[in-house]
């Protein structure tokens, strides 16, 4: 029996939801540098990486940005939609949203778009981020590569979910070596949200402003059994950090030669 195209996006909603939560909560990372001449272990990489996340909220007190989104449904009926949104960020986990301008399929946008940002909302607290964090507490990690990129190191991991978590996911995450943040994100859920959902892949990008790492771009892909696929695409920019706070440095960020990668 066919199910209304309503429904299809439902189950794509789903998925996209729960990865952009998992967007929410890698940011803001603060970019504290720290020379490393030797990679570091999986395990030390990640304690850096936490140790940083949780400076975060007592160093970016607010700030703005605008955002635009874009879904293209490749199925049966062929339907597609923008909006774009200003962002209001304040400390701890506030979060207002306004929609600038929506154009297109309106089934998208309610069903979607406006979903999204309710979800993002809903990210926010304590008890989701505990839920959705990228840490040792939800995944185990490897140490898989090591890489150059244009003068600037990265050490990339291999992500394993330690549940089968319908917030988590699979895949590598790229961690820059001088400010212990997380750079990229690629991977698939945890846990297929649907007998429809055949297999979606992500690719989260974040961007350096001022002193904080803040997202770029998020890519998903879902493809779905008989009606084809949707692409959602969010581009991130225009950020203005309106307030700060100083914090101290953690004291042991500094050399710590590991031994093996």
């Amino acid at each position: 029996m066919m199910i209304p195209f309503s429904q299809v996006l439902n189950y794509c909603a789903g998925w996209f939801l729960r990865a952009l939560a998992l967007l929410a909560l890698c940011i803001p990372t603060v970019a504290q540098q720290a020379t490393v001449s030797v990679p570091l272990s999986a395990d030390e990489v990640m304690r850096r990486v936490v140790e940083m996340n949780e400076q975060r909220a007592n160093a970016l007190e607010t700030y703005s940005s605008i955002r635009s989104y874009h879904l293209e449904c490749h199925c049966l009926s062929h339907k597609k939609a923008d909006m774009v949104v200003r962002v209001d960020y304040q400390a701890p986990n506030k979060k207002e949203f306004t929609i600038l301008s929506e154009s297109g399929s309106g089934t998208v946008r309610s069903r979607v778009f406006k979903q999204l940002l309710k979800a993002e909302q809903e990210s926010m607290s304590e008890e989701n981020q505990q839920r959705s964090a990228i840490t040792p507490g939800n995944y185990t990690f490897r140490l898989t590569d090591y890489q150059n990129i244009d003068g600037n190191e990265f050490y990339v991991l291999e992500a394993q979910p330690l549940t089968k978590n319908k917030f988590l996911f699979r895949g590598r995450i790229w961690v820059d070596a001088k400010d212990f943040a997380i750079t990229q994100v690629e991977g698939e859920p945890a846990v297929n949200p649907s007998w429809w959902t055949v297999k979606t892949d992500f690719k989260r990008s974040y961007q350096k402003i001022g002193s904080f790492w803040l997202p770029e771009t998020n890519d998903s892909v879902t493809k779905v059994r008989i009606f084809g696929s949707a692409v959602l695409t969010i581009k991130y920019g225009v950020y203005q950090i309106t307030e700060t706070h100083n914090f101290n440095a953690p004291s042991d960020v500094e050399e710590k030669p590991s031994n093996g990668r």
